[in-house]
């Protein structure tokens, strides 16, 4: 049985092709000193979960104890020209024996439903997918780090939300979003009142920094703060370099286009072109984004 997992402390530099790209970072950060929560993966297989893998998931659980968050592992996504961000599964809170077992067969299978993204972004095959469960950190606010603007390279930018970061991810929420200095660690903007106070963001800013200088690039963080403190829940590199970023009309006031890149990565059909048109319009009184927008109003355009 213990051969089907192994516990983040125990992963060694050659064992990315076992447990995937997501807990083989993590584990290099945990091993920095970093504060990456508990946890352990099932290592990457033939996609079931049966006989002695189960066994071997449920043992490791009885060690863990309390609420885990459950996580697809790929060794194909988060790498520098794919993220694969939103293409497997991962939940949240999982409480019982039962209730993490489905959770981790939710994650394997959800291998399958990324292939033609994989395709589409020039990836080989579907990847080997393993399962990492770590000690969930109830979030008392959690969101991303984005270490390099992806406007202006001597910044970097933080999002928050007070609660879980799942709905920042989800764009469920407009977080509070803060852009600091890279160098002296001065936030340039922010909100008046926010989820985070100014010692918390410093820390936000400080593991993420530290996340990038240890894996050598800029990175894509999510964090999370419970009543320990900041936790790091994932790295990964950002895919799109800031000078893709620049700003080309200056009527224009902001310009995002999110990771559409990544979830659509091929041809947009026209029923998508036109629901997502109609969706993106403004509000009655704001000017069309290809004006210049109104005092109340902020320019978005997509691409």
């Amino acid at each position: 049985m213990v051969g089907e997992i192994l516990w983040l402390d125990e992963v060694l530099a050659d064992d990315r092709s076992r447990v995937g790209a997501k807990a083989f970072t993590l584990a290099r950060l945990r091993r920095a000193g970093l504060p990456v929560p508990d946890g352990f993966v099932l290592l990457a297989g033939d996609g079931s979960l049966e006989g002695m893998r189960e066994a071997a998931l449920r043992a490791a659980l009885a060690r863990l104890r309390g609420a885990v968050a459950v996580r697809s592992s790929s060794t194909l996504e988060d790498t520098s020209e794919a993220s694969f961000a939103g293409q497997y599964r991962s939940l949240l809170d999982v409480r019982g024996e039962e209730d993490v077992v489905r959770a981790t067969r939710a994650c394997l299978a959800s291998a399958a439903g990324a292939t033609g993204y994989a395709r589409a972004v020039g990836a080989s095959g579907r990847g080997a997918m393993a399962v990492l469960v770590q000690r969930f950190v109830e979030p008392r606010a959690a969101g991303v780090v984005f270490t390099r603007h992806p406007r202006d390279p001597s910044a970097l930018v933080v999002e928050s939300h007070a609660g879980g970061g799942d709905a920042v991810l989800s764009g469920a929420v407009r977080p509070d979003r803060y852009v600091v200095d890279r160098e002296t660690g001065t936030t340039r903007d922010g909100p008046a009142a926010s989820s985070l106070d100014p010692a918390q963001l410093a820390e936000v800013v400080r593991l993420a920094r530290r996340a990038e200088e240890l894996l050598g690039a800029p990175q894509d963080v999510e964090w999370a703060l419970g009543l320990e403190g900041v936790a790091l829940v994932q790295s990964r590199p950002i895919t799109t370099a800031a000078e893709e970023w620049e700003r080309t009309d200056p009527r224009v006031r902001r310009l995002t286009r999110a990771n559409v890149g990544e979830v659509l990565p091929g041809a947009v059909t026209p029923l998508t072109w036109t629901t997502g048109s109609r969706r993106s319009r403004p509000p009655p009184g704001c000017a069309r984004a290809t004006r210049r927008p109104s005092s109340s109003c902020t320019a978005i355009t997509s691409t």
